[in-house]
Formats: C-alpha cells, structure tokens, sequence
C-alpha cells in the first residue's frame, strides 16, 4: 500500500478550512458554556464534595467540570477533525491540484492534457466538462493543422488549376473551423 508523503496539496485552501473548521469548534464550545451559565444564573444546586454538603449556584457548582468536559470533548473532536479533514481534503484539494497543472499544459501549447481522478475525489462532473473540452479543442486544432499540411502540398504544385481549387476549398473548411472559436482580438472577419 502507498503512504501519502505530502498531507497538504493545497496548503492554503486546506489550511483555511481547517482554521475555519476549528474557529466552529471554539464559537461552539463558548456557546454552550455561555448557555448552560445563563441557564443555571438563577438556581441553586447541592451536592456533597468529599463529606460535606454543599449548597451554591448552579453555574458555579458545576462551573470546573463543565469547562473541563467541554475541553475535552473540543479537543478530542478537534483532532479527529484534524485526521479526517486531512485525508477527506485531498478529494477536494488533489482534484484542484491537477485542473491547475493540465491547465498550465494547455496554456503552454499541450491540447493532449486531460484529468484523471479516483472514484472517491470530488469534481468528476467538472472532470468530464474539462476533458470533453480538451478532447475538443484538440481535434480542433489538429483538423486546422491538417488543412494547413494540405495547403502547404498543394502550393508545391505549380500552376495547377486543380491544385488552385483545392487550396480554395481547404482554406473554406478552415475558416469553417476557426470561426467555431470566439475571440478578442482585433483580427476578426
């Protein structure tokens, strides 16, 4: 079995909703201590510690155990948070990492780029719709490389009106091609 080496791909992202996760656990934590005090603000508890009888408010009879269970169970969810939102993130955060570096393989020139995620990664809707994509404009702009080879032989051919006919309608189906593509420059037809 392969051992993960690199627990954050994404260290911003992860590391974001980790803090994010764990400022829930501190809001919620306050607000149940803050809760429980104001619930019990007006009544009085007895209980005996050790041998004695003891007769005091609620809120501050129970104030010490309650803090101490409640740290407790914060840390204990904090760390299991911690090990499940690690292992849990790499569905989220691996899936971004590779729509990042087959994006950068197509802005360099390489149309063959395509994602490739495991059944348990998120993002395989977005996955198909990128490759499909890709798998477009690579078809794409290998048919306008055809055309362009064709062209190329059939300039070699010298004053060839059959040659001349054909380059006309090997430039029709580029254009054809091309004009599937929206663009912002300042050449347009």
């Amino acid at each position: 079995m392969i051992r993960r080496r690199q627990y954050l791909i994404k260290k911003k992202f992860q590391i974001g909703f980790l803090a994010r996760f764990i400022a829930l656990l501190v809001i919620e934590s306050v607000l149940i201590v803050s809760l429980f005090m104001y619930a019990a603000s007006n009544t009085l508890t007895t209980g005996y510690a050790n041998s004695t009888l003891r007769i005091e408010r609620t809120a501050s009879f129970f104030f010490v155990s309650f803090v101490l269970i409640i740290l407790i169970v914060a840390i204990g969810i904090a760390l299991a948070g911690l090990i499940l939102f690690v292992l849990l993130s790499h569905r989220i955060a691996g899936p971004l990492y590779r729509f990042e570096k087959a994006l950068k393989q197509i802005e360099e020139g390489d149309l063959t780029a395509r994602i490739n995620l495991r059944k348990s990664d998120q993002l395989v809707e977005l996955k198909e719709a990128f490759n499909s994509l890709a798998h477009s404009l690579d078809a794409r702009v290998g048919t306008i490389k055809a055309g362009l080879s064709e062209i190329e032989r059939a300039l070699a051919v010298n004053n060839d009106p059959r040659a001349s006919a054909n380059i006309l309608d090997i430039l029709k189906r580029l254009k054809d091609e091309i004009r599937h593509f929206k663009i912002t420059s300042t050449l347009k037809e």
